[in-house]
């Protein structure tokens, strides 16, 4: 079988704490998992059934890769390095947040090499279409738009509108219609939480610093969002590490790979 058309692009997934870094950080076990986007590493597994697949071991925590460099504390206090969680939570010790010099380095240990690479396997003969792949909690946290508002079980991106069109879009409206639709079949058996929808484009808003980056050159870019009550028994438990569901991510993973492979079966359709 030859590999799938596909560019995987985790930048979340990721629960590494640089070891000079580590006394300072203030996130218990339980706190990283939450706010890493938790398995999508092993969900997006796929690597050698797609043309490439890049994923972060650094924690979100410590370095957001999703995030514009340029933007961190104190102009940014949630930009690519944070100094606090989606709920509030203090990720530094009183003491123990980066200097100016600590977070150059870590932009360019972890941000700019991870873009780097990005840049050089999106631009590979093989790559038709890259997928930013995210989870996203249940409801809105704290301070976010939605904030305890139900979020859609899965939610696709590309800079557009809730139809994925405008200037702004990063890949073509129908081929994100297109997989909507694949993953509204695929996954008929699942019922949208209360008072939303099973897929959703660009709703939430999506704001995306890869698709912005890389979005507009050689080949498309899309984000793909799991709502985390598709894969975690009880979502909205964010104070204990949950045990791992070996079987319930493999059967998640087989049946995204079954829309991945449906979706690349039609790309012509779109991609010229």
């Amino acid at each position: 079988m030859s590999r799938l058309p596909l560019l995987l692009s985790i930048p979340h997934g990721g629960s590494m704490l640089p070891r000079e870094y580590a006394p300072r950080f203030a996130l218990s076990a339980a706190e990283l998992f939450h706010e890493s986007d938790p398995w999508t590493r092993e969900i997006f597994a796929m690597g050698e059934a797609v043309q490439g697949r890049i994923e972060a071991e650094v924690a979100k925590a410590v370095v957001d890769l999703n995030c514009d460099p340029g933007l961190v504390p104190p102009k940014a206090p949630s930009g690519a390095i944070k100094q606090f969680t989606a709920f509030g939570r203090p990720i530094w010790t009183d003491d123990g947040f980066p200097t100016s010099e600590e977070m150059d380095r870590l932009l360019d240990r972890y941000h700019r090499p991870y873009h780097d690479v990005l840049n050089r396997t999106s631009n590979r003969g093989g790559v038709r279409l890259a997928i930013d792949c995210h989870s996203v909690y249940a409801y809105g946290p704290p301070g976010a738009p939605d904030a305890e508002q139900a979020r859609p079980l899965f939610i696709l991106g590309n800079l557009g509108d809730e139809k994925g069109e405008g200037q702004a879009a990063t890949a073509p409206a129908p081929l994100l219609m297109l997989l909507a639709e694949l993953l509204e079949k695929e996954f008929v058996d699942l019922e949208p939480l209360p008072g939303t929808v099973k897929v959703a484009v660009n709703a939430p808003v999506v704001s995306n610093y890869t698709l912005r980056r890389h979005g507009k050159g050689r080949n498309p870019w899309l984000q793909l969002s799991l709502n985390r009550a598709v894969y975690l028994k009880n979502p909205g438990d964010v104070t204990n590490v949950p045990d791992s569901d070996r079987e319930g991510i493999s059967n998640l993973r087989r049946r995204l790979f079954s829309v991945m492979c449906d979706l690349s079966d039609r790309i012509d359709e779109f991609i010229k």
